[in-house]
């Protein structure tokens, strides 16, 4: 394959495109990416997080890359036009993984999709399989020349267990199967480049310096598994502490989770302007959707939720919040009683104000797929003598040592700022001091 393009990338230097991938980037669902934010609410927190899905999707196509390199070079059962079909699919993937998201990214995701038993892996299927201009691009330049069609590609996307993952063939002795790793393991292309870029844009840092090309040079295939040598479980542990750091101090900030009450808000109450049950039934409407496109509207800007968010004013604050230890979570129970939850502060809220205010309270607590610590994934330890021994996230160090990692939260709106002293000492009542929470939690 010969390369078209070069881009130059602040995370991963220059990174190469050949003739398909900028068939695809140049498509309008891709161009699309670089008006949908990354990280939608942190850059009320940190102001250079403005970076986009669009170079986000670049990044984890360069890693998926590199690791599909690496896995299948020294196989010498895998002829180099197999090689080069295997690297085809791993950044492909990689650079499509991410085209489902809607407006502000995850927030359209909690607030939109998954009410509707939908996610951005569901949509971003459903684009690549029906978008005129991504068909065309498999049609003319990928399934012909690589033999990988739009449809194992959209399911791929899709997939979010390895039972469902499309490529399943063998060539040689060598498996298909470990590319489902490479693109939503433990430490995937996704996850290390979000680490990198998220760390870079905020300033955090957590993520700089992940020595990541060690994960991928020691990693190997072995059977349909891939698998860790012990020799970089130490930049396996900098990954998973830089994600739950990461997860603590960013991506759950608490000012962030407002605005995401916010911004959330805004795509309920504008579904009808927005088109959006339109839109999740028809790519091509679908793909008009981004943050420009809602925030630019006159009649969503008329809402007083959209002022907040243009004008950075943050209208909830902070009753009463726990992070909690590991041991302490019901996650079962976090699921169910979170709503039940926050009916009873409205009602407590109501006593006190003598008026019911839908919009008074809300309680934030992490949806649990987002936690790393409450994955169910096991990681392959390549052992020196040979052996191989699965380990629980929880296992590691990231679950040995910060063991607060689930957050309960109870915000006010501030028009209702004169109830806050007598809110708090009533939700801390119910619910107990910031060391624990009643059993019943």
């Amino acid at each position: 394959m010969k390369y078209t393009t070069i881009i130059k990338d602040p995370i991963h230097g220059y990174i190469r495109l050949y003739e398909h991938e900028k068939c695809l980037i140049d498509t309008a669902p891709f161009q699309r990416l670089r008006r949908i934010s990354q990280l939608p609410t942190s850059q009320y927190v940190y102001p250079s997080a403005n970076h986009t899905r669009f170079s986000h999707s670049l990044g984890v196509m360069y890693v998926s890359g590199v690791f599909a390199e690496n896995l299948y070079s020294d196989e010498d059962e895998v002829e180099s036009s197999e090689r080069s079909r295997l690297l085809v699919v791993a950044r492909l993937i990689g650079l499509l993984h991410d085209i489902g998201h809607g407006p502000f990214s995850h927030t359209f995701e909690d607030h939109v999709l998954i009410p509707r038993g939908l996610n951005h892996e569901v949509m971003g299927g459903k684009i690549v399989r029906e978008h005129p201009e991504i068909v065309r691009c498999f049609e003319k330049c990928i399934e012909k020349e690589f033999n990988v069609s739009v449809e194992h590609v959209s399911k791929a996307i899709e997939s979010p267990v390895l039972e469902t993952w499309p490529f399943r063939s063998k060539v040689g002795n060598v498996s298909e199967v470990p590319l489902y790793y490479v693109i939503k393991g433990p430490y995937s292309a996704d996850i290390i480049d979000y680490l990198l870029r998220d760390s870079y844009f905020t300033g955090a840092n957590y993520g700089l310096g992940l020595d990541w090309t060690r994960l991928a040079y020691h990693s190997k295939i072995v059977g349909d598994s891939l698998v860790l040598e012990y020799k970089a479980r130490d930049v396996l542990d900098h990954l998973l502490l830089a994600r739950l750091y990461m997860f603590k101090t960013v991506y759950y900030h608490k000012t962030s989770r407002a605005f995401d009450k916010v911004l959330g808000t805004i795509l309920q109450k504008t579904e009808q302007v927005l088109r959006i049950p339109e839109a999740l039934e028809q790519p091509e409407l679908y793909t008009e959707l981004d943050d420009s496109y809602v925030l630019a509207n006159p009649d969503i800007r008329k809402l007083e939720e959209a002022r907040y968010v243009l004008n950075r004013i943050i209208p909830y604050k902070l009753v009463y919040e726990i992070i909690q230890p590991l041991e302490k979570v019901s996650s079962t129970l976090i699921k169910i009683g979170r709503s039940l939850i926050e009916g009873i502060i409205k009602e407590e809220f109501s006593k006190l104000a003598g008026a019911l205010d839908d919009e008074a309270v809300f309680v934030d607590s992490p949806r649990l797929p987002t936690n790393p610590m409450f994955e169910e994934a096991e990681i392959s330890i390549l052992k020196p003598d040979g052996s191989i021994t699965k380990t629980p996230i929880r296992e590691t160090v990231a679950g040995i040592m910060p063991h607060e990692v689930n957050f309960f939260r109870v915000y006010l709106h501030r028009k209702h700022i004169d109830y806050l002293d007598r809110l708090r000492t009533r939700v801390t009542a119910l619910f107990g001091s910031a060391d624990e929470l009643r059993p019943f939690y």
